[in-house]
């Protein structure tokens, strides 16, 4: 019998008290995670794209599954980051308020909950209604407008409309702002909003139908978008009818595997096709490059019949640098 190497014993002895040591600061985290009641809508919440979800988190809040601590964790790096913003802010010198939590309240019917996150004067002596948001490079990059965020694919950031025209709404302002801070490179970005009153009108008449159900005990349609039911809190209630409403059932365990397969790599894919396209903006037209051990050659091709492209071919000259056992 071979003896495992001392070094081998030590790196797995780190590795075990490494997984501990993690675990033990989720298990921490655990105590900030917490359900609490809800009576009314919520600016956060209200533009969401199923209603259903609105009415189950008045009259079912305590069936809401609650996040675990890796969202957690997001939180309290969304909190870190309003700091930093706020900072920003004041050190070019605006002044800066930051309202009291919940002051924001529609006491008129429809009645809808929230709190602003900041308000500030540009040197103007106008004081104009702020919302923070920390968001990934990818997403911060593609956000440069109010329509951006109406066209982003993912249901969170086509909530944000929603948040800051409520506020404009509550006190009476026509003109707010988004302040976006990218992660992990923390750069600033501003985009001004102006109060669409049409829009507002839709979501006030979609709190009254709320209401209208919360009064009633009825309960609304469910969505029929499994992009937005995927990370819905009240996806184990829906989930039976969804199942009940699904066109076809198959056991086929192949399939099965690869589908959770696909799951794994569908993060790592989006990353790679934006990267890829960042690189592709950055080479496009340049002939021969040397960056690095990377070289970049580059042609135009005239496809007969078809418009001309630019393609280019990079060629990692040492592999051995991003993987040693080549």
């Amino acid at each position: 019998m071979v003896a495992m190497p001392a070094e081998q014993i030590q790196q797995q002895v780190d590795e075990l008290s490494a997984h501990i040591i993690i675990n033990q600061i989720k298990e921490g985290k655990k105590k900030y995670i917490k359900t609490y009641p809800q009576h009314v809508c919520r600016a956060s919440e209200v533009g969401h794209p199923c209603e259903r979800y609105l009415v189950l988190s008045i009259t079912n809040w305590a069936d809401k599954k609650p996040h675990g601590p890796e969202v957690e964790f997001i939180f309290e790096g969304g909190r870190a980051v309003e700091d930093l913003a706020i900072k920003d802010l004041e050190d070019a010198g605006f002044k800066v308020y930051r309202p009291e939590p919940d002051k924001a309240i529609m006491e008129s019917k429809p009645r809808i909950t929230g709190h602003i996150d900041v308000r500030v004067d540009f040197g103007s002596g106008q004081v104009f209604t702020g919302e923070i948001k920390g968001l990934n490079v990818f997403d911060w990059e593609k956000l440069n407008s109010l329509q951006d965020f109406f066209d982003s694919k993912k249901p969170w950031i086509q909530k944000y409309p929603a948040q800051l025209m409520t506020y404009l709404y509550i006190k009476g302002e026509e003109r707010g702002f988004f302040y976006l801070k990218s992660i992990p490179r923390f750069q600033p970005k501003l985009i001004w909003v102006n109060l669409d009153y049409a829009y507002m009108e839709h979501i006030l008449q979609k709190t009254e139908r709320i209401e209208k159900h919360v009064a009633n005990g009825t309960m609304a349609e469910q969505i029929d978008d499994p992009e937005v039911c995927q990370h819905c809190a009240f996806l184990h209630i829906c989930l039976p009818e969804i199942r009940q409403k699904a066109l076809e059932i198959i056991d086929d365990d192949e399939l099965l595997d690869k589908l959770q397969k696909r799951t794994e790599l569908e993060d790592g894919y989006r990353e790679y096709n934006h990267l890829d396209d960042d690189v592709k903006r950055a080479i496009h037209g340049k002939e021969k490059l040397l960056i690095g051990d990377y070289l970049i050659t580059g042609k135009w091709i005239t496809p007969k019949g078809k418009n001309p492209y630019w393609k280019s071919k990079i060629v990692l000259l040492d592999p051995a640098k991003i993987n040693p056992a080549v």
